[in-house]
């Protein structure tokens, strides 16, 4: 069940924007399916209402929690409506939390973020955003095997003109079989931001390097 909402998640990012329009589109999208995770949990509460089981609530409990995630993940996507600047930071620790609640702590995988970059362009936040979200998902679903534990870190800087995205991982490694969609739908989102991708993988883990020019307006 909870791979499927990855999925779905994931798939939420396939139609990547180049223009405003696109990007109305999408943000519509998101909160469209945010509410419509909201509805769910409303339906299985009415469904397991009446159980006496305290096992079978437990499950919904988590069940429940998990869904809620999903939805303020979806949520913490869409900032780019805003007029002006935003913090970059701000963003990017709500997003980081978003993703740890929904994707990665039931993993039992924390997740870190460093963001040395301040305020910038709300939409373009929103852009970063989705590469963030679509790199700690990959990571979630490929990274650790089960394992049962494990870090995501999430490193934004700037390097002169440049503006530098890090996602990386304590993982098993990419393997062959995990560079399918996924990375599809990342080199369409690098290329909505006019940047570059790198990735280097091994056994003791996944690191993925976005640049892009540093844009504030």
């Amino acid at each position: 069940m909870f791979q499927d909402f990855e999925t779905i998640t994931s798939a939420q990012s396939i139609a990547l924007p180049h223009n405003r329009d696109e990007m109305v589109l999408l943000r519509e999208t998101n909160h469209r399916f945010a509410n419509t995770l909201t509805v769910l949990a409303f339906a299985l509460r009415r469904e397991f209402a009446s159980s006496v089981s305290v096992e079978t609530r437990r499950s919904f409990e988590r069940c429940e929690a998990r869904i809620a995630a999903f939805g303020m993940l979806h949520r913490a996507l869409v900032v780019g409506g805003l007029q002006g600047n935003i913090s970059l930071s701000d963003y990017m620790e709500q997003l980081c939390r978003a993703l740890s609640e929904a994707l990665l702590r039931p993993l039992g995988v924390r997740c870190e973020l460093v963001s040395e970059v301040g305020e910038m362009a709300a939409e373009r936040c929103e852009r970063l955003g989705l590469v963030v979200a679509e790199l700690v998902t990959n990571a979630s679903r490929h990274a650790f095997g089960g394992r049962g534990s494990g870090t995501v870190r999430v490193s934004i800087f700037e390097d002169g003109t440049s503006l530098v995205c890090v996602v990386s991982d304590d993982g098993e490694g990419m393997s062959a079989s995990s560079a399918g969609a996924g990375s599809r739908i990342l080199n369409q989102l690098v290329n909505a931001m006019d940047g570059q991708m790198v990735v280097r993988s091994e056994r003791t883990g996944t690191s993925v390097v976005v640049t892009c020019r540093s844009v504030r307006d």
